[in-house]
C-alpha cells in the first residue's frame, strides 16, 4: 500500500544550478553594533614577520580547537586568550618555516593538498547548492506540527500495472471541484482515494513536522492554510495528491507518566474501575493529605505520590518501577524518541489536553484504564532543532538532492548522450541481463563499438569504452542493462568530472571556501615540517635521559607504603569484637590464622605485605588516618564482609634510581625533548620572523 511509503522520508527537491558568485548575500546595512563587532574582528592582535594576526582568525581557531563554537574570544579570561594567542603565533611560525623550506612543492604534499581540496570542495559545493537552504527550511518546519489528511489519485486502467497520468490528474481536478462546492474531505477520501489504507481512515495521517513525509506533500501541507485544502493537484511519482490541513500548532515535546490498570484473574472489570477512581481521587487531594491516604492503603508515599502509586498498582511492567515514566520525551509528530513509537490516539489526545502537573481522568484504551500525569512541556526552537534537522536531511534527503544537482549540471555544461548511437546500442543488448553476465557485450557490432556514445567538455566515450567500463569496473558490476542501469553507469564516470568542473573556481567566487582550503593547506604544511624538525628526532637517548633524570630527581620518588595485617569476616558483630581485642593488645596476626575468611590468608597470618598509598584502598585509609606502627583500623564493610586492619610498619618515600624510574621517566623525557626541539626550531624562525604582540589592542579588548 502507498500509505506505508507516505511516511517514508524522501525528497523531490528541484534544484536550479546557480553560479556560486550569484549566491553571495548582500552585506547587511551597517549599524553601531555591526560596526563595533567588525572593528573587533579586524583588530590586529599580533604580527609574525610581515603577517598580521587578526582577532577573527584567532577566535575562529579558538572555537574549533577548544570545541567552544559559540564562545567569543573576548569573553574568556585575558590569560586564557593570551595563552591561546601564543599557541596560534607558534602555529603561524611553523607554517612560515614550511614555506621557507619549500615544503609546499613536495610531490607528496601536493597530492595531499589536492585530495583535501577535492573532498572539501564537494562538501562545500553541495552544502551551498542545496543542503544549507534545506536544513534551514526543515529547522523552521520542525518548530510547527500539522494535523492533515490526503487523497491520492492514481488511476490504473484494467490490465495495466502503472497509473495513468492524464486520468489521474482529471480525477484529482474533479475532487478539488467537489471540495470547493462543500463536499466532506473525509468522505471523499473514503470513497475516492486510490490509497485504500489511508482512505478508509478519511485520509487522516499522523501529525507531521519537517522531515516526516515525502517532500512534495510536506511542501504543500506547509503552504496550505489550516482549514483549507489544495487548490490544484500535487504531482508525485505515486500519483496526484490533494492535501487538507486541519490544524497547525507549535510543536510540543512532552514528558508524562501513567498508571495502567487492567482487569485480571484477581480483579474483575468493576473492581479495576473502582480502583482507578480511588487513585484519581488520591492524586487530586491536597498535597498535605495525599501521604496519609496512601499510608492508609499500606503504601509508602515517599517523595513522589504518583511514583508510589505507579510502583504499587500499575500493570505496565515497563514503566511501573520508574514511577510510570516510559523513558523518553514524546511529540505528536515524532513519536517517542528515539524510535518514533506512536501512542494510541485516545492516549495521545488525553496527554495533549493536559497542562503541566495536571492529572487526567480515566482514559480507556485496548490495554485497560490509564491515569496520566503531564510532567513537562517544551516548545523546541530553531536553535534546538538545527542539529536534528541536519541529521534528518543528511539521512533522508541529501543523496536525492545531490543527484538532482548533478543532473542539472549535465545540462548546464553540455554532458549528453548521442541519442542515435545510444538507441542503436540499446537495441543490440539484451535488457533482461545485467553487467555480471559474461556474454552480454558479444552482440555489439565492431563498427558500433567505435562510435561516440557520450560527449562532454571533459570526456568523450565510445560505445566500446562504455561497455568495457560496465564489464570491468567493480563499482558497476550488477548494473542492469537498461536505461536506468546505463544512467547509473554514466553517472559513475562523469560525476567526478562534473564536480571538478563545478568547483574549479570556488576559491575565486567563495572567500569562505578559500579560507577553508588555506587552513587545511597550512595544516598539512605544518605537519610535514614538524615531522622533519621534531617527530623524526624523538629518540630515547640513554645518556641524555640520565641528564634529564639528574635534573629532575625530586620527581621520581617511591610511594609511601604500609605493611598491614588484615582479618576479613562476614559477621559484623564478630568484626567489632576482633577490632576491640586488637586495640586492647591482642595479636591480629594470631587471630587471622584462626578466623580470617579470605582464601589463602590464614597461613600468611593475614599479612598484606607493603601496600602503596597510591594504589591501595587500605594504605590510603592508613595515610588519611595518619596511622603509625601498631594502629588498628576498623572494622569497616568491604567486599560483602567486614575488615579489621593493623599497621605493622611504614616505608617512607625515597628517591628512585634511574633504573627504577625509567618506566615513569621515559614519557616525561620524550615530552621534554619534544618541547626542547620545538623551541630550538622556532627560536630560529622567530629571528627571521619576529613575533610582536599588540598589547594596546589587547588592553582595549580586555579593559
Amino acid at each position: 500500500m502507498l500509505s506505508a511509503k507516505i511516511l517514508v522520508l524522501c525528497s523531490l527537491l528541484v534544484v536550479v544550478s546557480i553560479p556560486m558568485s550569484a549566491q553571495k548575500k548582500k552585506p547587511a546595512k551597517s549599524s553601531k553594533t555591526t560596526t563595533t563587532a567588525t572593528s573587533v574582528n579586524n583588530a590586529v592582535l599580533a604580527s609574525v614577520g610581515s603577517e598580521k594576526i587578526y582577532y577573527s582568525d584567532v577566535e575562529r581557531a579558538f572555537q574549533k580547537n577548544m570545541n567552544r563554537r559559540e564562545t567569543k574570544l573576548s569573553g574568556v579570561p585575558r590569560d586564557t586568550a593570551l595563552d591561546f594567542l601564543r599557541l596560534y603565533t607558534n602555529y603561524r611560525l611553523k607554517v612560515m618555516s614550511a614555506r621557507e623550506r619549500g615544503v609546499q612543492n613536495d610531490t607528496a604534499v601536493k597530492a595531499d593538498i589536492a585530495n583535501n581540496r577535492k573532498l572539501l570542495s564537494e562538501t562545500f559545493y553541495f552544502d551551498k547548492a542545496v543542503a544549507d537552504a534545506r536544513v534551514a527550511e526543515l529547522t523552521r518546519r520542525r518548530t510547527k506540527e500539522l494535523q492533515m489528511g490526503i487523497i491520492l489519485t492514481a488511476v490504473t486502467p484494467a490490465g495495466q500495472t502503472t497509473w495513468d497520468s492524464a486520468r489521474s490528474y482529471d480525477k484529482a481536478v474533479n475532487i478539488i471541484r467537489m471540495l470547493d462546492k462543500g463536499a466532506d474531505f473525509a468522505q471523499l477520501a473514503r470513497d475516492s482515494s486510490d490509497d485504500k489504507e489511508t482512505g478508509q481512515n478519511g485520509g487522516v495521517l499522523p501529525w507531521i513536522s519537517g522531515g516526516s513525509i515525502i517532500k512534495v506533500v510536506e511542501d504543500e501541507a506547509y503552504a496550505v492554510a489550516p482549514g483549507s485544502s489544495s487548490r490544484k493537484p500535487v504531482p508525485s511519482r505515486f500519483g496526484y495528491f490533494i492535501v487538507k490541513v486541519d490544524r497547525a500548532d507549535p510543536r510540543k515535546v512532552v514528558k508524562f507518566r501513567h498508571i495502567l490498570l487492567a482487569p485480571k484473574a484477581t480483579r474483575d472489570t468493576l473492581t479495576t474501575d473502582r480502583l482507578a477512581d480511588t487513585i484519581v481521587q488520591i492524586l487530586r487531594l491536597p498535597a498535605s493529605q495525599q501521604g496519609a491516604a496512601l499510608r492508609a492503603r499500606g503504601v509508602d508515599p515517599g517523595t513522589d505520590v504518583f511514583h508510589a502509586l505507579a510502583a504499587a498498582y500499575s500493570d505496565d511492567p515497563a514503566s511501573a518501577s520508574k514511577g510510570g515514566y516510559l523513558g523518553s520525551p514524546y511529540s505528536r509528530s515524532g513519536g517517542m524518541d528515539p524510535n518514533s513509537t506512536r501512542l494510541l490516539p485516545a492516549f495521545e489526545d488525553a496527554v495533549f489536553r493536559l497542562s503541566d502537573g495536571q492529572v487526567s481522568d480515566k482514559v480507556r484504551t485496548i490495554h485497560g484504564i490509564h491515569i496520566i500525569r503531564l510532567d513537562s512541556t517544551k516548545y523546541p526552537d530553531e536553535i534546538m532543532e538545527r542539529d536534528n534537522a541536519r541529521r534528518t536531511y543528511r539521512r533522508q534527503y541529501f543523496e536525492e538532492d545531490k543527484r538532482i544537482v548533478l543532473d542539472s549540471l549535465k545540462t548546464v555544461y553540455g554532458y549528453k548522450w548521442n541519442r542515435d548511437v545510444y538507441n542503436q546500442f540499446r537495441s543490440v543488448v539484451d535488457s533482461t541481463k545485467n553487467a555480471q553476465d559474461t556474454t552480454w557485450h558479444g552482440k555489439i557490432p565492431s563498427d558500433l563499438r567505435n562510435q561516440t556514445l557520450y560527449t562532454s567538455p571533459k570526456v568523450t566515450l565510445t560505445v566500446g569504452e562504455f561497455a568495457d567500463s560496465m564489464r570491468y569496473r567493480l563499482d558497476m558490476r550488477g548494473f542492469t542493462l537498461n536505461a536506468a542501469g546505463y544512467e547509473r553507469g554514466i553517472n559513475k564516470i562523469v560525476d567526478p568530472l562534473l564536480l571538478e568542473h563545478a568547483t574549479a573556481n570556488l576559491e575565486a567566487t567563495a572567500p569562505e571556501f578559500k579560507a577553508l582550503i588555506q587552513e587545511f593547506t597550512d595544516g598539512i604544511l605544518m605537519f610535514k615540517v614538524e615531522e622533519q624538525e621534531v617527530w623524526s628526532k624523538l629518540r630515547f637517548d640513554t645518556v641524555d635521559a640520565r641528564v634529564f633524570f639528574d635534573s629532575t630527581r625530586a620527581r621520581w620518588m617511591t610511594d609511601q607504603k604500609f605493611l598491614m595485617t588484615e582479618v576479613f569476616v562476614t559477621d559484623a558483630n564478630r568484626a567489632q569484637e576482633i577490632a576491640t581485642s586488637a586495640k586492647n593488645g591482642a595479636d591480629l596476626g594470631e587471630i587471622a590464622t584462626k578466623e580470617t575468611q579470605r582464601d589463602g590468608m590464614r597461613e600468611k597470618r593475614g599479612a598484606q605485605g607493603a601496600l602503596s598509598a597510591r594504589t591501595s584502598k587500605y594504605a590510603q585509609m592508613a595515610r588519611d588516618a595518619k596511622a603509625t606502627s601498631g594502629t588498628v583500623i576498623g572494622p569497616f564493610p568491604h567486599e560483602k564482609g567486614f575488615v579489621v586492619l593493623r599497621v605493622d610498619g611504614i616505608e617512607t618515600p625515597r628517591e628512585k634510581s634511574f633504573e627504577e624510574a625509567i618506566t615513569e621517566l621515559a614519557p616525561a623525557y620524550q615530552d621534554a625533548l619534544q618541547k626542547r626541539l620545538t623551541e630550538a626550531w622556532l627560536s630560529g624562525v622567530r629571528e627571521r620572523n619576529p613575533v610582536v604582540v599588540n598589547q594596546k589592542t589587547i588592553n582595549e579588548i580586555y579593559k
